[in-house]
C-alpha cells in the first residue's frame, strides 16, 4: 500500500505541531521518520492510521482519499510509543483483541496468537499480565497485537527503544 500525504496541517491550540507536510511512501518502502522530540513524527503517524484528523490537506492509501476514512476502513497496524497494553487482559487476550473484535472464528484466533508469540518469542507467557512483563517484553506484545489482523501498512512509534540488540536486529529482519 502507498501512502500520499498532501498539505497536512495540524494544530493543538496555538500550537503547530505539523504544518504543510507533504510526503510520499511507496508500496513495500521501509521509512524511517526523523526528528527532535516534538516535531510531530507522532502526529503525523496517528494521522495517516486514522486516530486524529488533520485539521486541513488530505491523506491518501493506494491512491484513494482516506483522510475522512475510519481507523477500520484503513487496515493499518500502529504500535504506539508507550505500548497501549489493556493491563486488565492477558497478553493473550491483549494479541487476540482486535480479531475477536472482527469476529475471527476462536480456532484461527487461537492459532495466530500462538505463531505470533513465537515470532515475539514470548511463548509460553501469554497467560501472564503486562505488569508481569519487562517493558521490552510489552513492546514485543504491542507489536504481535498490531500484526495480528495482518495489516496492510504497519506503522510504528518508536518501536525497538525498549528490546535488546538480537530481538530488535531479529525483529527488524522479520519486519522487513
Amino acid at each position: 500500500m502507498s501512502i500520499t500525504v498532501q498539505n497536512v496541517s495540524k494544530h493543538f491550540g496555538s500550537f503547530h505541531a505539523i504544518d504543510n507536510v507533504n510526503l510520499e511512501i511507496k508500496r513495500g518502502s521501509l521509512v524511517a521518520l526523523l526528528g527532535p522530540s516534538g516535531s510531530g513524527k507522532s502526529t503525523l503517524l496517528r494521522m495517516i492510521a486514522g486516530l486524529e484528523p488533520p485539521d486541513s490537506g488530505q491523506i491518501y492509501l493506494t491512491g484513494e482519499n482516506a483522510t475522512h476514512q475510519s481507523v477500520q476502513e484503513r487496515h493499518i497496524g500502529f504500535v504506539f510509543q508507550h505500548y497501549a497494553l489493556f493491563k486488565h487482559m492477558s497478553i493473550r487476550k491483549n494479541i487476540a483483541f482486535a480479531m475477536e473484535i472482527r469476529k475471527v472464528p476462536k480456532g484461527s484466533i487461537s492459532r495466530r496468537v500462538d505463531e505470533l508469540l513465537e515470532l515475539v518469542q514470548l511463548t509460553g507467557l501469554g497467560d501472564r499480565y503486562p505488569s508481569q512483563l519487562s517493558g521490552g517484553q510489552r513492546q514485543r506484545v504491542a507489536l504481535a497485537r498490531a500484526l495480528a489482523v495482518q495489516p496492510k501498512v504497519l506503522l510504528l512509534d518508536e518501536p525497538f527503544g525498549a528490546l535488546d540488540a538480537k530481538v530488535r536486529k531479529e525483529l527488524r529482519s522479520w519486519l522487513h
